[in-house]
C-alpha cells in the first residue's frame, strides 16, 4: 500500500511540475507576433497588342522561319517564328505568302526593321 502511495504521489508531483511553468515559461520563450504584410498586387503588363497581317514573304532558318507580314494600316513586321520561342511549342504551325498570322512577343528594331519574336499564335 505504501508502495502504491509513493508512485500515486510521485506522479501527481511530476505532474505539477511539469505543468507550474508552461504558463509562464512559453511566454517567455515564444517568438513576438511579426504583424502580416500584405501583399500588393502588381497588374501583370499585357505589353504590345497582338498583330495582324497577310504574309508577304517567308525567310526559312534553322529552326524556324520569319515572316514578313504587311497589316491592314499598311504596317510591316518581321516576324520571327520558332518551336523554342514559343509559349507552347505546340502553337507550332507553318505559313505561307498569303497566309494571314495573328502574332504576339516582344517587339524589337533591327535596321530600321520592327521585328517580333513570336511567344503565341492569336
Amino acid at each position: 500500500m505504501k508502495f502504491g502511495t509513493i508512485i500515486t504521489a510521485t506522479a501527481i508531483i511530476a505532474m505539477t511540475a511539469c505543468n507550474s511553468g508552461t504558463s509562464e515559461q512559453s511566454s517567455k520563450d515564444s517568438v513576438p507576433a511579426v504583424p502580416e504584410k500584405t501583399v500588393e498586387e502588381i497588374p501583370v503588363e499585357e505589353g504590345p497588342p497582338p498583330v495582324t497581317g497577310v504574309v508577304q514573304e517567308i525567310i526559312q532558318g534553322k529552326d524556324g522561319y520569319t515572316a514578313k507580314i504587311k497589316t491592314a494600316q499598311d504596317s510591316v513586321f518581321y516576324v520571327t517564328i520558332s518551336q523554342s520561342n514559343l509559349n507552347d511549342h505546340m502553337q507550332f504551325r507553318t505559313a505561307k505568302a498569303g497566309d494571314t498570322l495573328r502574332v504576339s512577343g516582344e517587339r524589337w528594331e533591327m535596321d530600321d526593321k520592327t521585328q517580333i519574336t513570336v511567344r503565341e499564335f492569336r
